[in-house]
């Protein structure tokens, strides 16, 4: 059981690294102004988020969110994907 679910897991991880390598080398030839508008930028040869913290505190909100049961009349938070306030 164990070995089964640790190559399942080493396996997952193989694939999702090249993934990334794919996804990066095809936004190594973007221009800085056009990573900018999705993001992103170059950092060391890593592409690295623009605000680390908003996401941060976006992943944060998300796990409040599911930890917590929500009743369906509430709605859920919008949040503005350029600065990170609260829509209403």
């Amino acid at each position: 059981m164990a070995l089964l679910r640790t190559t399942r897991r080493l396996l997952r991880a193989v694939s999702a690294h090249y993934a990334n390598r794919r996804r990066d080398a095809l936004l190594r030839d973007c221009d800085p102004r056009m990573l900018k508008d999705i993001g992103l930028r170059w950092e060391r040869g890593k592409l690295v988020p623009t605000n680390p913290e908003r996401i941060a505190s976006a992943k944060s909100d998300v796990v409040a969110i599911s930890g917590a049961a929500t009743a369906a009349s509430e709605s859920p938070r919008v949040v503005c994907p350029r600065c990170g306030a609260r829509l209403a």
